[in-house]
């Protein structure tokens, strides 16, 4: 198989997926991408609207054929049926499609550190056991299940909240009046945009190498902030006034570090939250 021809299907191809294509480099990777509502895309990616939810998902994803999968789809609700659809039900269509594939490399699942429910003060890693406290936990947690169906040809990536130039939530909350902040000040973790996209061309390369990659990687920028201490930070650097602002006592949240991604080799781009909000702002 030439190199060149090498293709890359992205389920669920939104704001991450874009990412993904604009960090790939279109001389080496085929690009496809689905999502159930099409919209403009970078140049450089063939999108195709299918909904994953229905079996003629499965013809299409063999219709591509594809040597990578990144399943990236998102709930567009906050319910228990949102979640088993999106996640469990879409995961289970796309590894009967993969199945019979004939050039079928690798599965990156993209779940998220909701899988960690539990309340504690230490610093949980992927090397510690997830504990979902809610539906929406519990159902990530079944479709990384699914996944692992697939031994070592599947990558599961715990993502942290994801911010970036179109991600920009903290921002207009850090300009809004203190009175609307959250009524507790709890721990907060991160990942920018750009650097989850990065590390996953990253370790797409790194199996085009034949280089071994973990099962499971927890993507977060290893920082984690008290969320009264990002938005202070924030309003400050839009030099908007903060003598006034009263921080209620931690409450919870969880701290996140990655063990796994730190010894990969890659390297993050924004290494904390003030180098990706400082960018956004500028």
């Amino acid at each position: 198989m030439e190199i060149k021809s090498l293709k890359i299907l992205i389920v669920g191809c939104g704001q991450l997926g874009f990412s993904i294509v604009k960090n790939a480099d279109p001389d080496i990777f085929k690009l496809y991408g689905f999502s159930r509502s099409l919209r403009k895309s970078p140049p450089s990616i063939e999108m195709h609207q299918v909904d994953i939810l229905k079996t003629e998902a499965i013809d299409a994803i063999k219709l591509i054929n594809p040597e990578i999968i990144i399943y990236a789809v998102s709930a567009d609700t906050q319910s228990i049926e949102s979640y088993q659809e999106h996640y469990v039900a879409g995961l289970k269509n796309t590894y009967k499609a993969i199945l019979e594939l004939d050039q079928f490399k690798h599965l990156f699942f993209v779940s998220s550190t909701r899988v960690y429910g539990q309340k504690t003060t230490k610093i949980l890693s992927e090397l510690d056991i997830a504990e979902p406290s809610d539906y929406g936990g519990e159902a990530l947690l079944e479709a990384e299940t699914v996944a692992r169906q697939l031994k070592d040809k599947a990558t599961i990536l715990r993502l942290s909240g994801i911010y970036g130039p179109n991600r920009t939530r903290m921002i207009q909350l850090a300009q809004s009046n203190p009175g609307n902040w959250p009524a507790t000040n709890n721990w907060s973790n991160r990942i920018h945009e750009e650097d989850a996209a990065r590390f996953i061309v990253f370790l797409i390369n790194r199996i085009m190498l034949n280089e071994p990659i973990e099962s499971l990687y927890l993507v977060t920028d290893g920082v984690p902030t008290k969320q009264y201490d990002v938005l202070t930070w924030i309003r400050n650097r839009l030099q908007l006034t903060t003598n006034t602002i009263e921080v209620p006592i931690l409450e919870s949240g969880k701290q996140l570090q990655s063990v796994l991604l730190n010894q990969s080799g890659f390297e993050l781009k924004y290494p904390d939250f003030t180098y990706g909000y400082e960018a956004i702002i500028d």
